[in-house]
């Protein structure tokens, strides 16, 4: 039994001096930067022409209080959207979803919004009529880009005992990210040197399918035209006379 208990002990202690703990440096990007940088895109509006059983009319729609809510389970986007259809108008609220990715090696955080759907309709003869639907994550293609963690390298100045000075070199390395209620956070290891560290060149992800639907890009043909042939030119010796 003394030996079971002296073994186990022995491999936790291998495996905590083994593993890994990030917990040099913590960064925590919060909702409310996310939603202030929302806010400062401004309104968000369309307007169009509509035709339903056979009545043509005009709609125009604004999106108002946008919003992206983080949370360790799933994130979402919420806002008001107020419509106006021919002779009625009404608001109604839409909820969305939203995906939060880390790309390590570009060091970025993106915020995407996913799913934000609401239905334009009107009324006919007291009747409620279906125009169609309005999918305002078309309207924010791109998605929304912080700096991750690793772009926060400093350095610090230090006086030496023969009062000369010497910088150390502060730069987060290794992150790992985490989704907590209202903020995404994450935990680094950090290298400290006497040396700057070499900047990060970016990395560029090869093209790949993606579950997003995005638009189809246009195409467009030309019909190239063959070069003219250069003309040549012959010299004549003058003839002597």
């Amino acid at each position: 039994m003394r030996f079971i208990i002296t073994f186990l002990l022995f491999c936790n202690l291998i495996h905590s001096q083994t593993k890994n703990v990030l917990n040099d440096f913590s960064f925590s990007l919060h909702e409310d930067l996310v939603n202030k940088v929302l806010l400062a895109i401004g309104t968000v509006s369309s307007t169009s022409d509509y035709e339903v059983m056979f009545i043509q009319g005009k709609y125009h729609w604004k999106m108002a209080n946008p919003k992206i809510q983080i949370r360790p389970d799933s994130s979402h986007f919420t806002c008001d959207a107020f419509v106006d259809v021919g002779p009625i108008n009404y608001s109604t609220t839409v909820n969305g979803d939203v995906k939060i990715l880390y790309d390590k090696p570009n060091d970025k955080i993106s915020i995407r919004i996913t799913r934000a759907i609401f239905e334009l309709y009107t009324v006919i003869l007291d009747k409620k009529v279906h125009i169609k639907d309005i999918h305002l994550e078309e309207k924010f293609k791109d998605p929304f880009l912080f700096d991750g963690p690793k772009s926060y390298g400093t350095s610090v100045d230090i006086s030496l005992p023969d009062s000369a000075k010497k910088t150390i070199y502060i730069q987060p390395n290794d992150c790992e990210l985490s989704i907590k209620w209202r903020e995404v956070c994450a935990i680094c290891e950090v290298m400290v040197s006497d040396k700057p560290f070499k900047p990060q060149q970016p990395i560029t992800a090869p093209k790949s399918s993606s579950t997003y639907k995005t638009t189809p890009e246009s195409k467009v043909s030309a019909t190239v035209q063959p070069k003219p042939k250069p003309t040549e030119t012959k010299t004549v010796a003058p003839q002597k006379k």
